[in-house]
Parts: structure tokens; C-alpha cells; sequence
């Protein structure tokens, strides 16, 4: 049990839009599967906000968006779950280089795609939080 899970939540939601930002910062700068990984972690640390208020405990050590959708029983719209699952494939990019050229970003208008579906599952989650 935390004891103030008001605070952490407003961290994991801080962080969470720090992440936005830098996703941001990182497609302007067309360094695109960066970007790519940054909205993943955009949108994990907004499900670990929801985990932290929900459960008034510490989140899984575990990253993967749609097991975390699971856990906390959030029903997305299917357009909204293809992408959240097309957004996860990044976290590995990053974590294994082997993954990288297979998932390497290299068109603009794939990376703004991403990004503004990265946007519009922020925007789905906060509204959870209200």
C-alpha cells in the first residue's frame, strides 16, 4: 500500500507528459523511432498513473501496454487498441538492438502518425483519471 498515492500519481502523470513533450521535441527533430519509443513510454506511465490510483499500490515491474490495459480491466476502442499495440513494438526496438532495423522509423509521416495516435490515447486515459 502507498501512503500517498495522490503524489504518485501526479509523478507517474508528470513524467508521463514530460514523455509527450519529448516525443514531441524528438519527431520535430526527425529522430523518429526515438520518438516512437518515448510515446510508448508516454502511454505506460499514464497506465501505471491509473494503476496507482486504482490500486493504491505500486504498478507491476512489467511494460507491455495492453497487459497493463488488462489488469486494469480498461476497455479501449479497437482503433485506439491497434494502435496502443503498434505503439508497444517501439519498447523492444529499444531495449533489443536486434529489433531495431526491423522496426526502424524512417518516413515522417508514419512517425506523426504514431505520435498523434500516442496523443489521442493520452487523451483517452486522462480522461479515466477524472
Amino acid at each position: 500500500m502507498i501512503k500517498n498515492p495522490e503524489l504518485v500519481v501526479r509523478h507517474w502523470l508528470e513524467q508521463s507528459k514530460e514523455d509527450l513533450l519529448s516525443a514531441k521535441a524528438l519527431l520535430n527533430a526527425h529522430r523518429y523511432t526515438w520518438c516512437a519509443f518515448i510515446c510508448q513510454q508516454t502511454l505506460e506511465k499514464c497506465l501505471k498513473a491509473i494503476y496507482v490510483k486504482e490500486k493504491k499500490s505500486i504498478p507491476p515491474y512489467i511494460h507491455k501496454l495492453e497487459r497493463l490495459c488488462q489488469i486494469l480491466e480498461i476497455d479501449l476502442p479497437n482503433d485506439l487498441l491497434e494502435s496502443l499495440i503498434e505503439i508497444d513494438k517501439y519498447y523492444i526496438a529499444s531495449r533489443y538492438p536486434s529489433y531495431v532495423e526491423k522496426l526502424n522509423i524512417k518516413k515522417l509521416d508514419q512517425a506523426k502518425k504514431l505520435f498523434s495516435k500516442t496523443e489521442e490515447i493520452y487523451q483517452w486515459l486522462i480522461k479515466k483519471l477524472n
